[in-house]
C-alpha cells in the first residue's frame, strides 16, 4: 500500500498515526517543576535517575551559556546555577534527540537534517528572544528544537513504502504538506501549553498576522526564515520586509541581527 499525505493525515486523525512519547523523566521533571511545592532537591533527585541526563545537565551548566566562578560538579549543583524553569525545558530539549533517530539509512538521514537544522533554529531562536522580546529565552530554545517534531512519524510511517522512500521529491512534499500539523498533535498529546503547540502548526505561515504580542511562533519563524535563507527551502527567497514577525520582533531587516556570538554558545549547549 502507497503512502500518501491523504493516507497519513486520515490516520492521525482516527488515532491510528503512531505519535512519539516523550521520555518519562522528562515528563516528571516537567511535572514536578509545575508544582508550587517544588524544591532544587525534588528535581536532582528525579534528574539523578537517568545517568546521561545527568550528565548533559552537569555539561551544560558549566558551558559558556551558564557557566560560574566555580564550576558544577553535580547535578544538584547544576540545577541551583540554572533554576527550576530552565531546568525544565531543558530537560525536555536535551532528551529530544533520541527522537530523530532510525536505523533506515534513507529515514536516519532525514532524521539527522532535520535534527540539525532544529538544533540551529533552536540556538538562534533563544538569542532573538532573549534580544528582541519578554520571552523566556529556555522556551524559546524548546519551540525551536520541537518545531519540525512531525517530521519523525511521517518518515517512519514512509518506512513501509519502499517506493516513497526512493522518491525524494514526493516524499519532500509530503513532508512539507503535513508536519506542522502531525507536530501540532504531537505536542498537544504531550501536555504542551497552546502557545507551544501552535509553533510547529503556524510557522511557516508567513502571512500570520495576530493583534497581540510577539509570541514564539513568531520567533521561530524568523529564527527559521534567517536559518534557510539562499537556500532552496520554500522560506529560502522570501522577502522578509513582507513577513509580519519581524515587524512584531521590531526588526526591519534580517540583517539588523547581531548575537555577538550568542547563537555559538546556545549551539554548543545542545549538541
Amino acid at each position: 500500500m502507497s503512502i500518501t499525505q491523504e493516507s497519513i493525515l486520515d490516520d492521525l486523525e482516527n488515532d491510528r498515526l503512531p505519535l512519539p512519547t516523550l521520555p518519562e523523566v522528562a515528563i516528571k521533571v516537567r511535572d514536578t517543576v509545575d508544582d508550587d511545592n517544588a524544591t532544587i532537591r525534588d528535581i536532582s533527585d528525579i534528574i539523578i535517575t537517568d545517568a546521561a541526563l545527568s550528565a548533559r545537565i552537569i555539561q551544560v551548566a558549566n558551558s559558556a551559556l551558564y557557566r560560574g566562578l566555580s564550576s558544577a560538579e553535580t547535578v544538584h549543583n547544576a540545577v541551583t546555577r540554572m533554576g527550576l524553569n530552565t531546568v525544565r525545558n531543558l530537560a525536555t530539549s536535551l532528551v529530544m534527540k533520541q527522537l530523530f533517530q532510525a536505523t533506515n539509512p534513507v529515514v536516519d538521514k532525514y532524521l539527522r537534517k532535520t535534527w540539525k537544522l532544529s538544533t540551529d533554529i533552536a540556538a538562534l531562536s533563544a538569542m532573538l528572544a532573549k534580544s528582541y522580546t519578554n520571552l523566556d529565552s529556555d522556551s524559546a530554545l524548546l519551540a525551536g528544537l520541537t518545531h519540525s517534531i512531525g517530521v519523525s512519524p511521517i518518515l517512519v510511517k514512509a518506512e513501509s513504502d519502499p517506493a516513497l522512500l526512493n522518491d525524494p521529491a514526493k516524499l519532500d512534499a509530503i513532508i512539507l504538506g503535513i508536519y506542522p500539523a502531525v507536530g501540532a498533535a504531537i505536542l498537544e498529546n504531550w501536555g504542551f501549553p497552546a502557545e507551544m503547540v501552535m509553533v510547529p502548526e503556524q510557522h511557516l505561515d508567513t502571512s500570520r498576522n495576530h493583534d497581540g504580542n510577539v509570541d514564539f511562533t513568531d520567533v521561530v519563524q524568523v529564527a527559521l526564515i534567517e536559518t534557510v535563507a539562499g537556500t532552496d527551502h520554500p522560506l529560502g527567497q522570501i522577502n522578509t520586509v513582507e513577513v509580519p514577525a519581524f515587524h512584531r520582533l521590531g526588526m526591519e531587516d534580517i540583517e539588523e541581527i547581531d548575537m555577538s556570538g550568542g547563537v555559538e554558545e546556545v549551539k554548543a549547549a545542545i549538541s
